[in-house]
């Protein structure tokens, strides 16, 4: 069961790390003001400081109302499935892209989600998925000329 209290946590520590990774790449910036204005990190670490002071705020009120936070149910396991269902297969698509290519886990993201949560036929995923990522293909490297990932596949056919 997933609280109100879980995502103000949730959302504190994820801003917190955005803030984090923020404050750590501009301080290898000059982030001070120099004779001609603001340096080149000025901005971004002061907008790291104020996420982090935000994030850090959010989580005490979170702690500080976490019995009235805990009693609002924000979902139940059985929305929680299905929310995963649908993330997970795109985590998955990310992941497979890097070492794959765009194309190729395109075309396995899209047979599987037709086929196991679509419950669609073999043929009509199958054609789906490999109709949807040649047109992908042809409107981004043919007709835009803008490349998109590649993996061994689609070098190996000299696509790449």
């Amino acid at each position: 069961m997933l609280t109100r209290f879980h995502l103000e946590l949730g959302f504190a520590a994820l801003v917190l790390l955005i803030g984090a990774v923020g404050l750590i790449g501009s301080s290898g910036l000059d982030f001070g003001w120099g004779a001609d204005g603001p340096q080149a990190g000025y901005f971004p670490f002061r907008v790291a400081l104020i996420m982090i002071a935000a994030a850090a705020l959010v989580g005490v009120q979170a702690f500080a109302n976490r019995a009235a936070l805990r009693r609002v149910v924000v979902a139940k396991p059985e929305g929680l499935r299905r929310v995963l269902g649908f993330g997970l297969p795109i985590i998955g698509l990310v992941i497979v892209a890097q070492w794959l290519g765009l194309y190729v886990a395109m075309a396995l993201y899209l047979l599987a989600v037709i086929r196991w949560q679509g419950r669609r036929p073999w043929h009509t995923a199958l054609g789906v998925a490999l109709g949807v990522t040649i047109v992908t293909f042809l409107v981004f490297e043919l007709w835009f000329q803008v490349p998109l990932l590649k993996g061994p596949l689609e070098i190996m056919l000299g696509l790449g």
